[in-house]
């Protein structure tokens, strides 16, 4: 095409083609990076996105129980899954938009990081309840074991003295409530445990164990129970009461918050559901 040209017109022709294939080629690689790069941000916010779902699951179901480590996880959980998500469905300054294939199968993750969100924010909320009430609970687990002690020397001392048969029943009552009790608290540290009904079985349990307690240590006409005459049967039914008394007081912090450890557990179980 250029043979019947002169020596420089075609040295200059020859060397624009060059300039210009260089320069398609230096447009190219940068198009190529670019693309790369995008591509590269993209899978890895499509993998924070599923690591941080199932990180909130878990960090969910452990800040249930009142475990002061789990809430930062929380949060940050929360907040990467909602970026990296709306990221890839509208881009942002560390994610290009993903590409039309992929916006269809955000569209139905969107709702679901909406309400991931919005539940950690519940159980966020109630920081303060959770942990006490874990602390209440870890507490009421350990007093089982010697409020069930005070109660099986009351029930002994009661058969040795041959006692009439309400007392002995009422004492052996006490050594089972102590044993419910003791359960309900061992329930309550899993998060399946926080539910409205066995809060309320704990508050029943907690006052029917003082109702038949009062009744052997001052007497009850509609127990049919009479007062303790002897020093010792005085003496173990008060350190049984004694116990039962900073059992109550940490059954106390549970029963006290029961609005916000149920909003909570909804929140866990939706959180857990979806993830």
């Amino acid at each position: 095409l250029i043979g019947n040209r002169t020596a420089g017109e075609q040295q200059r022709i020859l060397g624009g083609v060059v300039l210009a294939g260089v320069l398609g080629l230096v447009v190219m690689t940068v198009v190529a990076m670019n693309g790369a790069s995008r591509s590269s941000a993209q899978v890895a916010a499509s993998g924070q996105a599923l690591m941080q779902s199932q990180r909130l699951a878990k960090s969910v179901s452990q800040a249930l129980v009142g475990n002061p480590k789990a809430f930062p996880e929380v949060r940050e959980s929360s907040e990467i899954l909602t970026r990296a998500v709306n990221g890839l469905r509208t881009g942002d300054a560390e994610v290009a938009a993903a590409p039309a294939p992929v916006q269809e199968a955000l569209e139905p993750m969107l709702p679901l990081v909406e309400r991931a969100g919005k539940n950690a924010g519940i159980v966020l909320a109630q920081q303060k309840t959770l942990t006490d009430v874990g602390q209440a609970l870890r507490a009421l687990n350990r007093q089982s074991s010697d409020l069930l002690e005070a109660a099986e020397a009351v029930a002994t001392l009661k058969l040795q003295q041959d006692s009439s048969a309400a007392e002995i029943s009422a004492s052996a009552q006490l050594v089972m409530l102590t044993q419910r009790i003791g359960k309900s608290a061992n329930e309550f540290l899993s998060s399946e445990g926080v539910t409205a009904e066995a809060v309320f079985l704990l508050g029943k349990d907690l006052n029917t164990f003082r109702e038949i307690g009062r009744g052997l240590a001052e007497g009850s006409s509609e127990l049919r129970l009479p007062a303790p005459r002897d020093a010792a049967t005085r003496e173990r039914v008060g350190a049984l009461m004694k116990q039962y008394e900073e059992t109550r007081r940490a059954a106390g912090v549970i029963l006290s918050n029961l609005p916000g450890l149920v909003a909570a557990r909804d929140a866990q179980a939706s959180i857990v559901t979806d993830s």
